[in-house]
């Protein structure tokens, strides 16, 4: 009885779909895998008619106050949001939002920004360090897919040989 149970709540919330996306985010550093990724959301956000939020993350050492950010450090990410905001007009959604934040480190601030702005979906780019035997994914990556609370696709390229 019990496992007939399971089985019948398991399909019964298998079969109920999730409403579309309203809110987009997607961290953005300006590699060509996050161009990519940038123009497939911009896509998604088109589709779903959802909001898409940029998020451009300025990674500073634990010495240094995120209030004392360095004027150069911000100017650079200023010059990613620049990037992001170009990739958007060109696959024809200009409407985007990007933010601009110092932070220590990227994985926790992913996820504190989606709680902020209340993300249904986060589109992030898996990136991968080398491992003894097989990559594995970095420790941003592993972060947000352990501590978000929305639904988290991975984009990734096939890798090089």
């Amino acid at each position: 009885m019990g496992l007939k149970l399971f089985s019948w709540m398991r399909a019964k919330h298998a079969t109920q779909e999730a409403p579309p996306p309203q809110r987009l985010l997607i961290p953005f550093s300006n590699t060509h895998d996050d161009r990519d990724a940038l123009r497939f959301a911009c896509g998604l956000a088109r589709v779903f008619d959802a909001h898409l939020t940029v998020l451009c993350l300025v990674e500073m050492p634990r010495s240094i106050g995120l209030e004392s950010c360095p004027a150069t450090r911000l100017h650079e990410g200023e010059l990613v949001a620049a990037a992001a905001r170009e990739i958007a007009e060109e696959v024809g959604l200009p409407n985007i939002e990007t933010i601009i934040r110092p932070t220590h480190h990227c994985g926790y601030a992913i996820v504190n920004a989606v709680e902020e702005f209340k993300t249904d979906l986060l589109l992030i780019t898996a990136r991968y360090r080398n491992g003894r035997v097989n990559p594995t994914l970095d420790d941003t990556v592993e972060v947000v897919l352990r501590k978000a609370r929305c639904q988290v696709w991975l984009y990734s390229a096939p890798m090089e040989e």
